[in-house]
C-alpha cells in the first residue's frame, strides 16, 4: 500500500516512515500542507496518514478534506486531538491516537487497507488506540476496532 505521510514533527515522521516503510511505501513525509499536497498531485498514493496538528493549528482537518475533494484520496488522522477528530470524522476513514507504539501505527495501515478494500475487520487485532469512523464506500457511527468484534 502507498501511503501519504503527513507529520510536522521532524521525529515522529522518521519513526513513522520507518515504520510503515517495512511493509509499504511510504509517500514523503510532508511536514505541512503546501508538501502534502503537491505530493498527494505528482504521486498516486492509496490513504493519506494525516496529523490533524500541522505548524500548530487543525489545518490537518482542512488538508483531509482537500486530499478527499481533489485528489480521491481517503485519510486517517493520526492526533492526540481526539474530541477535534471525533468532531470532524467526516474528514477521515478514522482515528489513531497519539501518543502510538509503533505496532499501532502498523495496525492502523492494516485497519486502512481493510476498509479500503471493503474487508472485515473482525481478523484483525483490537486495539484501544484506533478508533473507525467509517468505512471508504458508507459513513457509520463512530465505533472503536474493539466494538466491531462484539
Amino acid at each position: 500500500m502507498r501511503i501519504l505521510l503527513i507529520e510536522d514533527d521532524p521525529i515522529l515522521a522518521m519513526i513513522a516512515a520507518a515504520t510503515l516503510g517495512a511493509e509499504h511505501e511510504v509517500i514523503g513525509p510532508a511536514h505541512d500542507v503546501s508538501h502534502a499536497l503537491e505530493l498527494a498531485g505528482e504521486q498516486r498514493a492509496d490513504i493519506a496518514f494525516v496529523d490533524i496538528n500541522l505548524g500548530g493549528n487543525d489545518e490537518g482537518i482542512a488538508l483531509a478534506r482537500r486530499l478527499l475533494d481533489q485528489h480521491g484520496l481517503s485519510s486517517m488522522f493520526i492526533s492526540g486531538q481526539i474530541l477535534t477528530a471525533r468532531a470532524n470524522a467526516d474528514a477521515a476513514l478514522g482515528l489513531l491516537r497519539k501518543p502510538y507504539a509503533p505496532q499501532d501505527l502498523a495496525l492502523c495501515a492494516q485497519v486502512a487497507r481493510a476498509l479500503l478494500d471493503g474487508q472485515s475487520l473482525a481478523k484483525l487485532p483490537a486495539h484501544n488506540a484506533l478508533e473507525i469512523f467509517h468505512t471508504a464506500r458508507s459513513r457509520l457511527p463512530t465505533v472503536s476496532v474493539n466494538e466491531i468484534r462484539t
